[in-house]
């Protein structure tokens, strides 16, 4: 049985939660604007940073051979993996093949069309197994 004074100590309790949770709704809206403001000035150089590049490309090819490799053991259809594989060395030749003193453009280029061209592989994979064994109606 609930008496006055324990239904005001749960309302207090709620109270209590319902102003922290204002201070960090106000704390997020005053702080936000100035941590996104700050933010690529402080990131840039670290995403600039070879490694940062080379690990990426490392999680690209291990993504890539966890989706393709069952995709083609299902659909047994070349084309998503040969997309994969041109979008991998294009990603590789802007991770590892332009010179330093070259990096600028072609880097950009590489690596833009590079992961275009493994978007298009991921897609194609997906119709290829969506098309080839249907989910079945539940």
């Amino acid at each position: 049985m609930l008496t006055a004074a324990s239904n005001t100590t749960e309302t207090s309790r709620w109270d209590g939660v319902g102003q922290l949770v204002s201070a960090l709704c106000i704390a997020h809206c005053v702080l936000l604007p100035v941590v996104l403001a700050l933010l690529p000035v402080a990131l840039a150089e670290v995403l600039e940073a070879e490694a940062v590049h080379h690990g990426l490309l490392a999680l690209v090819a291990v993504s890539a051979l966890a989706a393709f490799v069952p995709g083609w053991r299902l659909h047994r259809r070349a084309s998503a993996p040969l997309l994969a594989v041109l979008g991998m060395a294009l990603l590789a030749g802007g991770a590892f093949g332009v010179p330093e003193d070259a990096a600028g453009p072609w880097e950009t280029v590489l690596t833009f069309a590079g992961g275009l061209v493994m978007a298009l592989a991921h897609g194609r994979n997906r119709t290829l197994c969506r098309d080839c064994c249907p989910p079945e109606p539940a």
